[in-house]
């Protein structure tokens, strides 16, 4: 059975020394997630740039987003995180854009079909990331038939869990975003130790 309010006290007693660490990596990684939309904005809009601008946005999007679940697993696991975990992602850049590309057509497609079974595929896939963190070497396909297997009975303890910050969530809106510094990192530290629960 996974506790809550167990996960949560965890993420909390790992950040305790790493806090700064954590924010770092959350301001990294959200400036360099902006690279596209400040493309965007910048260009007249050009045919060129449409396509482009996608094409960056894959490419960073999917070895940050590894290289994030890497710094978490190791907070996690008490493995010496450090900032440098951010980069991680770029060694395999290939596979994270290609499971990126593959979880984001399966879920739009699911969501075309009925949006609830767009939702299902998003909770069932949700954990790519952290298996490719952790497992470099394992193909795109395996990673996905693993995330499957590992949330099979856990999709609605993730739905819950996520649910279960709304509050923090709101209070990131009302303050511009400037409580993110603290509810980013207490957010992705406790799913991660939501993945390192369930992938036994």
């Amino acid at each position: 059975m996974i506790l809550r309010s167990e996960l949560k006290q965890n993420a909390k007693n790992q950040l305790k020394n790493n806090w700064r660490l954590a924010i770092g990596i959350i301001i990294v990684c959200t400036l360099i997630s902006w690279i596209p939309n400040i493309l965007y904005g910048t260009d007249n809009k050009s045919f060129a740039m449409s396509i482009i601008i996608p094409i960056i946005t894959l490419a960073i999007t999917g070895p940050l987003t590894i290289g994030q679940c890497k710094f978490f697993i190791n907070l996690a696991n008490k493995s010496n995180p450090e900032f440098s975990d951010l980069w991680y992602g770029f060694n395999n850049i290939l596979k994270a854009i290609g499971i990126t590309l593959l979880v984001g057509i399966i879920v739009f497609i699911g969501t075309i079909l009925l949006i609830i079974p767009g939702i299902i595929l998003a909770f069932r896939y949700s954990q790519v990331y952290y298996i490719m963190a952790e497992n470099p070497e394992i193909s795109v396909i395996d990673c996905l038939k693993e995330s499957a297997r590992i949330m099979k009975g856990h999709k609605m303890n993730l739905f819950i869990l996520q649910l279960s910050f709304i509050g923090w969530i709101i209070l990131m809106g009302i303050t511009c975003g400037i409580a993110g510094l603290y509810v980013l990192p207490y957010y992705n530290a406790t799913l991660s130790n939501f993945y390192l629960e369930i992938k036994e």
